[in-house]
């Protein structure tokens, strides 16, 4: 059996804000699901963070319907869990679950797995740090003794997880491999945009696996890795599970190059010659090395990339990068993250800063309107909580600001 393992395709981010960079992205896509078609898989994988953003744009909304469609019709179905870019904060129906409704896409859950001929599929979506211990570690003893069970030993099992594991990043990382469930011949990852894969002993030597984006990423600098995704065979022994990291063709250069400004002038004849052996506008960033450098000449020798490159960027020594081309960053900007960062930094202490994205979530949801008693009572636990955290440190803050802040 050959399965296809996508993940984190972020349909629907325009890269510097660039609408060329948002199709680039729909084209990759397509890439990955027709190449899964050519080499005949039975079930294509989805491992989270298939939209860029929890609303996406239409285009990104048709764009994964008319490949889905495709996909149906070859009898190829597809399989899915939520990564963080799927969810909102805000109480709300994800939008890949339309997909799931309308029978063009199964979601996958933790408690009832997918059967599909012999083999198991089971998923869990994106689990914020603060739900680790009850949304995964718990469930994942469950399940656990579920696989272990005499009538599903002879069954092959796949376990579709979107977390980081620390073994592959310590510091990005929110599980560790001994901390997943022993039993699954193949676990499928999502969430770092790597390719990485290792067999891991505390779990019988099973494959783990990320197939990494199809693209670079928001937090991602320019560069020349490549992106894919994964061929799963599990149709030989289920104990030695092999893998094919399928490389994306059609994605567009992103070249990083570093200069001395002396030789600034050549090195731009040889750019723009370059450019011309590319099908697409290529993206740069040159690193230039050079003391004093005269801002406008430099202007003026860079705009001869205006017509051969999509965008580029430069650097001069330790300064601040200097974009080719204004672009909003908004487009890059992740409020969810960038307010939990704050929090954090403020509040030092990891149960108030989720104690007050909790607070945030129901002030912003339209569940806040609602009157019950439940809705009171959960209102007046956190005031008082907050009323006395306050009083506890109230040295700490200068009292019109707590009050403006109430």
């Amino acid at each position: 059996m050959l399965i296809s393992h996508i993940s984190d395709i972020h349909l629907g981010y325009a890269q510097f804000n660039l609408q060329e960079r948002e199709e680039d992205l729909y084209e990759l896509f397509e890439e990955s699901i027709d190449k899964s078609i050519q080499e005949h898989v039975e079930a294509i994988i989805i491992a989270g963070d298939i939209f860029h953003n929890p609303k996406p744009n239409g285009s990104a909304i048709i764009k994964l319907a008319h490949e889905l469609k495709k996909l149906k019709e070859k009898s190829i179905p597809v399989y899915f869990i939520l990564g963080e870019h799927d969810i909102s904060r805000i109480n709300d129906v994800p939008v890949p679950f339309l997909f799931h409704n309308l029978g063009l896409a199964k979601r996958l859950r933790p408690d009832t797995p997918i059967k599909m001929k012999d083999l198991l599929i089971y998923g869990f979506n994106k689990q914020r740090r603060s739900n680790i211990d009850n949304g995964l570690l718990k469930p994942f003893k469950e399940v656990e003794k579920i696989i272990q069970s005499d009538e599903n030993k002879r069954l092959k099992k796949i376990l579709v997880l979107h977390q980081g594991l620390s073994d592959f990043n310590r510091f990005a990382g929110e599980i560790f491999a001994n901390d997943l469930p022993v039993g699954f011949n193949y676990y499928a990852m999502g969430h770092y945009h790597d390719h990485i894969q290792k067999n891991f002993p505390e779990l019988d030597n099973s494959l783990v696996a990320y197939p990494g984006s199809l693209d670079l990423g928001h937090n991602e600098s320019i560069s020349e890795v490549e992106k894919g995704f994964l061929l799963v065979d599990l149709s030989t022994n289920p104990e030695n599970v092999t893998s094919q990291w399928i490389r994306i063709e059609k994605r567009r250069p992103q070249l990083s190059q570093s200069i001395d400004y002396d030789e600034l002038d050549n090195h731009l004849d040889y750019l723009l010659n370059l450019s011309k052996s590319y099908q697409k506008k290529p993206i740069i960033e040159l690193n230039i090395k050079g003391q004093d450098i005269p801002h406008k000449i430099l202007y003026g020798k860079l705009s001869k990339l205006n017509d051969h490159f999509l965008y580029y960027t430069w650097n001069l020594l330790d300064k601040e990068p200097i974009s080719g081309y204004s672009y909003d960053f908004s487009q890059d900007f992740e409020i969810d993250k960038e307010l939990s960062k704050l929090i954090s930094e403020c509040l030092k202490s990891e149960s108030l800063t989720n104690l007050s994205l909790d607070l945030i979530q129901m002030i912003n949801s339209e569940e806040h309107q609602d009157n019950t008693n439940a809705n009171k009572n959960k209102i007046k636990q956190i005031a008082n909580f907050v009323l006395q955290y306050y009083e506890n440190n109230k040295k700490n803050y200068q009292k019109k600001n707590i009050g403006n802040l109430i």
